[in-house]
């Protein structure tokens, strides 16, 4: 009899084993399609409007130099230098 508790105990353990693994394997996978959590947002100081529109009006006069003051892309210009400069704030 002890030949036979002891074949029972070993397939116990055998089952506690795959059943472990089964639930490592769950886990791992809800924790793969879990998202990444959101990056908190730094808090920094911003350009105030009036800064920003000045930085705007000489990064469009640079763009507008470049070009050597040929009319007609007076708006691309200025549509530039806003991106340029909205990406510099922003990167603060």
């Amino acid at each position: 009899m002890a030949n036979s508790t002891s074949t029972t105990s070993k397939k116990a353990k055998k089952k506690t084993k795959k059943t472990a693994k089964k639930v490592s394997k769950a886990v791992k996978k809800t924790a793969a399609r879990k998202k990444p959590a959101a990056k908190a947002k730094r808090k920094t100081a911003t350009a105030s409007t009036a800064v920003r529109q000045r930085m705007i009006e000489e990064a469009a006069y640079f763009h507008a130099q470049q070009r050597n003051f040929a009319t007609g892309h007076e708006m691309n210009d200025w549509l530039m230098a806003e991106i340029e400069v909205d990406k510099i704030i922003n990167k603060q």
